[in-house]
């Protein structure tokens, strides 16, 4: 369930394919991670394409013989490290997903006291 890439200004990237918004079909920005530095970084969905993202295999072929070789090498290397990438990714995504609950929460009590503060308003005007 990943998509491993290459991207110029990225390096070896991977999209996560069980991360909902990163799901086929959707119209959502994509989550991806950045190998060379264990980040995430969300990208427009329009932007995934050639050249700026090339699957892993074609760009691998599309290199000299030697930077191929090592390339391959790399990209392995890479791939034993998913489990790790993928804890790091759904850790990420779970924080992402809390902090914008605890914002949409904030925002709902901030609703209830100003229509509880207007209610109380509208009250003393009627006295």
């Amino acid at each position: 369930m990943q998509w491993w890439g290459y991207s110029k200004e990225h390096g070896w990237v991977v999209l996560d394919r069980s991360i909902p918004s990163n799901g086929p079909g959707l119209k959502a920005d994509l989550l991806f991670f950045r190998c060379r530095d264990s980040a995430t970084f969300v990208e427009k969905r329009e932007k995934w394409n050639p050249p700026l993202y090339t699957f892993a295999p074609n760009y691998i072929r599309g290199l000299a013989h030697a930077e191929s070789v090592e390339a391959g090498a790399e990209f392995e290397a890479l791939k034993a490290l998913w489990p790790e990438f993928q804890r790091q990714i759904q850790r990420e995504q779970r924080e992402a997903e809390e902090r914008a609950e605890a914002v949409r929460v904030q925002e709902e009590k901030a609703r209830k006291q100003a229509a509880g503060e207007k209610k109380k308003q509208e009250a003393a005007v009627d006295h």
